[in-house]
């Protein structure tokens, strides 16, 4: 019988902003030039008010754009459950999310589709009283135009694959409410065929956080599709993972967290180049771990000869709390990949940061 994890409540705007914003920070200027190189100035600044405010959900960000969904439960097909934006700030579309047979839907997760459509993973209760997690897509005007039921799978983290297939991250929970152990929680889906692949039994990603005994949530941790591969950080067992594609090989890595002093990643981005990317902090998912107030943005480099992943600090990005106004500018958090740009968070920049990385070795 699987271990019951302790729940660990929605991470909030407001509480974000608390931790972030309100306490001071003291930018920490690497002495030395660093390898994965330095953060350039902001490109340019979008504010979505109605996306990013206290109190509210903090909003997923792919593919260009900012996506706010609702927490409760939905009981209505026609409720407008996501509002997209697009990288101007624009409110472009309202995402109706209606899994086939569902009789009421909790949206755990959202991201963008290649085409701009939505795409919706969380569980529901279905028309004949079952329980089930979902996967589902939108068209253009928000409407629910596929859809597939995980059964004991909850999905938590989505991306969609150049192929059209969707990767997620999540959790195997039975009927009776456990975990199950031998399940995994790294699926590949076909909204025509189901389920394709699995990865990662349950138990294999259990860690002591928190707790008296190992257990697992995927809340934390982050999955991102690339061209040739899925990146995952796997914050309990502070791992980064890489399955290829093509071969569905998978690659894993303990990170090297001696330089972030056992912070843990808030962020995971991948540029259309292959740099792989994270921001750490000490205000994590699980509570403060590490230096309090720390705030960074760090390539991760993983070999294959090497059992190890390094996370290299990006010059201009490191800095700590100290009692003071957080420095203007200073990084906060890294949401995403837009090609080779990233989109962060910056002090004082009250919105989504677009910007380059300078000088890092292997860049082009």
């Amino acid at each position: 019988m699987g271990h019951t994890p302790k729940q660990i409540p929605k991470t909030l705007l407001a509480a974000a902003l608390l931790l972030l914003l309100s306490a001071g920070a003291k930018a920490q200027e690497d002495a030395h030039s660093s390898p994965a190189g330095r953060i350039s100035e902001s490109l340019r600044v979008v504010p979505y008010p109605e996306a990013f405010y206290g109190g509210g959900v903090m909003p997923d960000w792919d593919r260009g754009y900012v996506i706010h969904y609702e927490i409760e439960m939905n009981s209505s097909p026609s409720a407008a459950m996501v509002v997209m934006y697009d990288a101007t700030g624009k409110r472009v579309r309202e995402g109706r999310i209606w899994p086939k047979g569902a009789g009421d839907v909790r949206i755990r997760r959202t991201a963008a589709t290649h085409d701009g459509g939505i795409l919706a993973g969380g569980g529901g209760i279905m028309q004949d009283g079952s329980l089930s997690g979902f996967i589902a897509r939108t068209d253009l005007e928000g409407n629910t135009i596929q859809s597939i039921t995980t059964g004991i799978f909850k999905p938590e983290q989505l991306c969609e694959a150049p192929d059209g297939t969707v990767w997620s991250l999540g959790l195997p929970v039975g009927s009776d409410g456990m975990v199950v152990p031998d399940a995994e929680v790294v699926r590949q889906y076909s909204f025509e065929k189901g389920l394709l692949h699995s990865f990662l039994p349950e138990k294999t990603v259990r860690a002591v956080m928190n707790s008296s005994g190992p257990w697992f949530s995927p809340f934390g941790s982050f999955l991102r599709c690339a061209k040739e591969k899925v990146s995952v950080y796997l914050g309990f067992t502070d791992e980064y993972l890489e399955i290829n594609t093509s071969s569905f090989a998978v690659n894993r890595w303990k990170i090297d967290e001696s330089v972030v002093q056992g912070a843990k990643a808030n962020g995971l981005a991948i540029t259309e180049d292959g740099r792989i990317y994270a921001s750490f902090s000490a205000h994590t998912a699980y509570g403060i771990i590490g230096p309090d107030g720390l705030s960074g943005l760090y390539q991760i480099k993983a070999e294959l000869a090497n059992p190890f992943a390094h996370l290299l600090p990006v010059g201009g990005t490191v800095n700590y709390l100290h009692g003071e106004s957080r420095d203007g500018g200073a990084f906060l958090r890294l949401w995403g990949a837009d090609g080779n740009q990233l989109a962060v968070w910056r002090a004082g920049e009250h919105g989504v940061s677009w910007v380059n990385v300078i000088g890092a070795e292997d860049s082009d």
